[in-house]
């Protein structure tokens, strides 16, 4: 079973550097060509051997925040895919108070990120991987195997999966960033590594 976890495309609030959160707004024209984009490397993408069959995609998942639906509904275009999982456990993490605000600005307010209603970063991967878990395992057969599919997520979510998979921080990585797991919900490795942003920051 293979799964492809990508960030959704590029928002305004990326542009600015504001903290989204659960809900924040939806893709920009920019977001909209990366998606396509992203589907068109999906659709195409080979690993191993030269002539190896690439994945076959059979189903497509997102989380509940608009940015990654209309990511997922653009890829499902591109892939002959209709997103039929929407997961609110695959959001990013809940910044709470700070949602909409400067990430330079919430920060210097909140210098602990303890951001009043928000999650903790263990409250995230724990509620991250709950729920990449539940979305996989909808997918495997009686015999230990699965279809293969795809989720789209966000940057903190996708961060925390291929750490708890490989046991380093990939850090903050770029919109549509890629990453590949295979295996099966009782234990993951990573394929394909997603590609770090240029905009690097800690977790706490």
């Amino acid at each position: 079973m293979r799964v492809a976890l990508l960030r959704h495309g590029q928002t305004d609030w990326n542009v600015q550097r504001r903290y989204q959160g659960f809900d924040g707004v939806d893709l920009n024209e920019t977001g909209r060509a990366q998606a396509q984009e992203a589907g068109e490397r999906l659709k195409h993408l080979r690993l191993g051997r030269p002539g190896e069959a690439g994945p076959h995609w059979s189903w497509l998942a997102s989380s509940t925040s608009p940015r990654a639906i209309t990511t997922a509904k653009i890829i499902g275009q591109e892939l002959g895919l209709d997103l039929t999982t929407r997961d609110p456990d695959l959001r990013e993490r809940g910044f709470g108070a700070a949602e909409g605000m400067g990430i330079d600005d919430a920060r210097a307010k909140w210098p602990n990120r303890a951001y009043p209603g928000g999650e903790s970063v263990t409250q995230t991967r724990e509620r991250v991987l709950r729920g990449l878990a539940r979305v996989t395992a909808a997918h495997c057969d009686a015999n230990g195997g699965g279809a293969d599919g795809v989720i789209v997520t966000h940057g903190t979510s996708l961060r925390l999966i291929v750490w708890e998979v490989t046991g380093t921080d990939p850090g903050s990585l770029v919109n549509v960033a890629l990453a590949l797991l295979d295996g099966d919900p009782s234990g993951w490795r990573l394929a394909l590594a997603p590609e770090p942003s240029e905009w690097q920051s800690d977790l706490r």
